[in-house]
C-alpha cells in the first residue's frame, strides 16, 4: 500500500511538474514587433494652410437646432422648409464661410489622438455643420441658385473628404465619410436637375475629380487603430486600466472579487502583450493593403478569432485574443461603408458626365464607354465586385451590385422587403446602390 501511496505521490509531482512548465513556457512573452511601418505622417504645417484652424473656428460659432428630425427628413426629400431651416442656414453664415476657407486648404492636420477614450468634441459639430451646408445646398437648387447649391455642397464634400483623409482614428475618418455622403447625394441631385447651367456642370465635374479616394483615408485610419491598440495594450499590462473596467466601459464595481480577476487577467499565462500586439499588426498589416480591393475579395471575419466557448479562456494569451476582438474593427462593415461612399462618389461623376454629354449631343450615351475620354477618364469600377459600374440608357439608370454582390438589374426594392427605396437615405438599404440619372423618373 505504502508503494502504491508512493507512486501515486511520485506520479502527481510529475503531472503537477509538468503542468508547471507547461504554464511557464506558455507564459513567456515573444520581443517587442516593430511599429515603425505604423507610424502616421504628420508633416510641419503653418495654422493658417491647415483646414482643422478654420473648422474649429467654425464649431465656436456653430448656431444649433433642437430640430433634428427636421433636417434628417428636408434632406431626404420628406419635409418641405418652412422658413425654420433657412433661418438656420441663415445664422450660421459666419460659420460656413469659415468652413469654405479651410476647405481650400490641402491638409487638415487634427490633434493626435492617445488614447481610445480620448474626445474629439469638434467632430460631432462638423457633422452638424455639413447638414447645415446639405440643407443649404438643397435649399439654393429648389430656388434655382444653382451656383450656390453647387458651392455649398462643394464645400461639405471637400470638409468630408479632408477629415477622412487626415483621419487619427477610424472615428475621424468615419465621420469624414458621413460628410461627404450627404454633400454628395445634393451633388447627384443637382446635376440631374434640368435647371443646372452646364456651366456649373463642368465645375462639378472639375470638382468631383479632386475627391477621393477613400481608399487611402481608410489605410491611415486602420495605421490609426494599430496605434491606439498597441498603446491600449501597453496601459493595460502596465495597470493603468483594467481589463473588468475596460469590458464594462469604466463601470466596473471596485472589490476583492474584481481585484482577483484583474491580477489573473494580467498574468503572463493569460495575457502577453508582445504577441497581442503583434497579432493586431498582422491583422492591420493585412488588410491595409487590402482596403482598395473589391469588397468580394476582403474577409469580413479574418482577425476576429476568440468566440470558441469558455474552453477558449483556458488557453494561453486568452485575454490578447480577446483584446484583438475588442480592438479590431468589424472588417464586413467597415469595408462596406467604404464601398458605398466610393459608389456615391462614382455615381455622382456619372450623373454628371451623363448630363454633360446629354447637353452636346442631344441624348444619354447608350454606353458608359461613350464618355470616356471627353467626359469620364474611364469608366468607374464597382467598388462591391471590381466590374464596370452597371448602366441602362433606357432606365435612365447607374448602379452598383451592393453588398449582396448580385446584380439584380438596378432594382430598387428594398432588400426582403415588397418596397421600393423611398428616399437617398435608405439607398444602400435596396438591393441594388442605384443612382438615379433622370429627375423626372425619380419624381414618378
Amino acid at each position: 500500500m505504502k508503494k502504491f501511496l508512493l507512486g501515486l505521490s511520485v506520479l502527481a509531482a510529475v503531472g503537477v511538474g509538468a503542468v508547471a512548465v507547461f504554464v511557464a513556457v506558455a507564459s513567456r512573452d515573444v520581443p517587442p514587433p516593430d511599429e515603425a511601418e505604423f507610424r502616421l505622417e504628420r508633416p510641419e504645417v503653418a495654422p493658417e494652410a491647415n483646414a482643422y484652424t478654420y473648422f474649429l473656428q467654425a464649431t465656436n460659432l456653430l448656431v444649433e437646432t433642437t430640430n433634428a428630425a427636421r433636417i434628417v427628413n428636408y434632406l431626404a426629400g420628406q419635409a418641405e422648409d418652412d422658413g425654420e431651416l433657412r433661418e438656420l442656414v441663415a445664422k450660421n453664415a459666419e460659420c460656413l464661410a469659415l468652413v469654405k476657407r479651410g476647405a481650400e486648404c490641402a491638409i487638415c492636420q487634427m490633434p493626435a489622438v492617445e488614447s481610445f477614450d480620448s474626445e474629439s468634441p469638434f467632430l460631432t459639430s462638423w457633422l452638424k455643420i455639413g447638414k447645415v451646408l446639405s440643407i443649404q445646398s438643397r435649399q439654393a437648387r429648389l430656388a434655382g441658385r444653382t451656383e450656390e447649391a453647387s458651392a455649398a455642397a462643394l464645400t461639405a464634400a471637400r470638409l468630408g473628404n479632408l477629415v477622412q483623409q487626415n483621419a487619427e482614428s477610424m472615428i475621424h475618418y468615419l465621420v469624414g465619410e458621413t460628410i461627404a455622403n450627404a454633400a454628395l447625394e445634393q451633388i447627384v441631385e443637382l446635376a440631374v436637375d434640368p435647371k443646372t447651367p452646364s456651366a456649373v456642370l463642368e465645375n462639378l465635374a472639375k470638382e468631383l475629380d479632386g475627391l477621393g479616394p477613400f481608399d487611402a483615408g481608410l489605410a491611415r485610419a486602420f495605421k490609426a487603430e494599430s496605434r491606439l491598440a498597441a498603446l491600449t495594450i501597453d496601459q493595460l499590462a502596465n495597470g493603468q486600466i483594467d481589463l473588468i473596467d475596460l469590458l464594462a466601459f469604466g463601470n466596473a464595481e471596485r472589490n476583492f472579487r474584481t481585484r482577483l480577476l484583474n491580477g489573473i487577467a494580467r498574468s503572463g499565462y493569460c495575457f502577453q502583450p508582445h504577441a497581442t500586439r503583434g497579432r493586431i499588426q498582422d491583422f492591420y498589416r493585412k488588410m491595409i493593403p487590402d482596403v482598395s480591393l473589391p469588397y468580394a475579395r476582403i474577409d469580413p471575419a479574418y482577425g476576429r478569432e476568440f468566440g470558441r466557448g469558455w474552453p477558449d479562456l483556458l488557453r494561453p494569451n486568452a485575454v490578447g485574443r480577446l483584446l484583438r476582438v475588442l480592438l479590431i474593427p468589424p472588417v464586413g462593415i467597415t469595408m462596406a461603408k467604404k464601398c458605398r461612399t466610393e459608389s456615391l462618389l462614382s455615381g455622382a461623376r456619372l450623373a454628371v458626365a451623363c448630363h454633360r454629354f446629354d447637353r452636346e449631343q442631344g441624348r444619354f450615351p447608350e454606353t458608359l464607354q461613350e464618355l470616356v475620354p471627353d467626359f469620364l477618364a474611364e469608366v468607374p469600377r464597382d467598388p462591391f465586385d471590381g466590374a464596370p459600374f452597371r448602366y441602362s440608357a433606357e432606365k435612365g439608370l447607374a448602379w452598383s451590385v451592393g453588398k449582396n454582390l448580385t446584380d439584380e438589374g438596378g432594382s430598387t426594392r428594398v432588400a426582403s422587403s415588397d418596397k421600393e427605396r423611398l428616399a437617398s437615405r435608405d439607398r444602400s438599404k435596396a438591393e441594388d446602390f442605384v443612382i438615379e440619372l433622370r429627375a423626372a423618373e425619380k419624381a414618378e
